[in-house]
């Protein structure tokens, strides 16, 4: 699970006044903002401090390095969007798996949409070929597995107490093939129409809600 211990070493943490939280939260700002629009490459030291007005040495002194800046860009974007996500969200769901499902889909789709800038630079990370990877992309992975462990607890309670009897990985693997299905609706809704990515997600919830109930892991009332 992605820790504040985690948060600190992504970067050397706050000054222990206002105006050094301020001044962090302004590069993190906009290194986010840069990293979106020109990725891991593009990202200088130089832009940052053109884009924050701060001194060069005084983002060195906030976090060392660009790799770590970026890993702790990375970590607060995370943060960001896992304010916004369902997944650590405690509130009464519907009845019935389909529209658990739907409502569980929907709303982890519409936090990629929100906030889609930690999946956009994890994904980003994760598809290059690195000679020595960069401190982010482990945060993303581990980001990722973190989630899908969430995941597992509300799949284990969603799916037949038998099947889970029967499969205890089950609500696991679940979890781990939802993070890849959200790959793959945020990669959606940045290439087609919002009617499309509707579309698509209604016919994801129905063939997945379909395979639960058919082949008895779930129950279809």
């Amino acid at each position: 699970m992605v820790t504040q211990e985690r948060v600190a070493e992504a970067g050397r943490g706050s000054a222990g006044h206002r105006q050094g939280h301020e001044s962090r939260e302004a590069i993190l700002e906009a290194t986010l903002a840069i990293a979106s629009e020109r990725g891991y490459d593009g990202t200088t030291m130089a832009l940052v401090t053109e884009r924050t007005g701060l001194l060069n040495s005084s983002i060195y002194w906030h976090f060392g390095s660009k790799d770590k800046l970026l890993a702790a860009t990375l970590q607060y974007s995370y943060e960001k969007w896992r304010s916004v996500a369902p997944t650590w969200r405690d509130r009464p769901e519907p009845e019935g798996v389909a529209a658990r499902v739907a409502q569980r889909f929907e709303d982890a789709s519409r936090a990629l949409s929100e906030t889609p800038q930690f999946w956009s630079l994890g994904l980003m990370l994760a598809l290059r070929a690195w000679v020595k990877e960069p401190e982010a992309l482990d945060i993303f992975r581990s980001v990722r597995s973190d989630t899908a462990q969430q995941l597992s607890h509300w799949w284990a309670d969603l799916l037949d107490a038998r099947a889970v009897e029967r499969d205890p990985g089950l609500p696991l693997r679940l979890g781990q093939f939802w993070v890849v299905m959200m790959d793959g609706v945020f990669l959606q809704q940045r290439g087609t129409s919002a009617a499309d990515s509707k579309r698509l997600l209604d016919r994801l919830i129905g063939g997945f809600t379909h395979y639960l109930v058919n082949s008895g892991i779930a129950d279809g009332s």
